[in-house]
């Protein structure tokens, strides 16, 4: 009978010390997930995969502007920033065409996307540079202008409108004068800064030139 009642008190200790020791082995168990999970490589974001694989996002344009009204604004940032990438890409390699067509799918997105403007502008603005032709020209500086007027921060349009002056008539020394020492009060490459100065300081030496002729 002593032998009966000590094993039922052995296994009663045995399942009271079981299940008491249940919650500590679940939070164990639950811990160790979270670590492992943790640990396990992660989806790259919407965001990230913009910057790093750009043509990837585009892809899946029409379907992220359906998705959601409320998250529509943080898609078309995403997707902008996308194609700008895609177009800087094409810049980089020659390609203007396709950075034009680029950053017109930024603009038909957002209209307002100061980034994709500038750039648009300067680039058409360089497509009539190229052209050389005096009616091209003409047409060039107005892009520059009003690709400065969107950034007024950067020198390079102004930059380009003193080269277009430059192309067009040579003797036009107070405007290429003005467009150059406005590039130089702006953000300019260090490169492009030293070929301003010089040229500056030429059409300053012409200019000189052409006015003692004729006094």
């Amino acid at each position: 009978m002593k032998h009966i009642i000590t094993t039922k008190a052995y296994f009663f200790m045995k399942d009271k010390f079981i299940f008491s020791s249940m919650p500590v082995l679940f939070l164990s168990i639950l811990f160790f997930l979270i670590i492992l999970d943790s640990c396990a490589p992660s989806k790259p974001s919407l965001k990230k995969l913009s910057i790093t694989e750009p043509e990837k996002v585009v892809s899946k344009q029409d379907s992220l502007l359906a998705l959601s009204k409320e998250r529509r604004p943080e898609f078309v940032s995403i997707l902008s920033t996308a194609h700008i990438n895609i177009a800087r890409k094409a810049e980089s390699s020659g390609n203007r065409k396709t950075a034009i067509k680029e950053y017109k799918k930024v603009l038909a997105i957002d209209p307002m996307n100061k980034t994709a403007r500038y750039e648009l502008l300067m680039l058409e603005g360089l497509s009539l540079y190229k052209k050389g032709s005096k009616s091209s020209l003409w047409d060039a500086i107005e892009f520059f202008s009003k690709a400065s007027m969107v950034n007024q921060e950067d020198g390079l349009a102004s930059y380009w409108i003193a080269k277009s002056y430059e192309k067009k008539d040579n003797k036009d020394y107070d405007l290429i004068i003005e467009a150059y020492e406005d590039s130089l009060s702006k953000a300019l490459p260090e490169r492009l800064r030293q070929e301003a100065e010089a040229s500056k300081d030429a059409a300053y030496r012409k200019k000189k030139t052409f006015d003692n002729f004729w006094k």
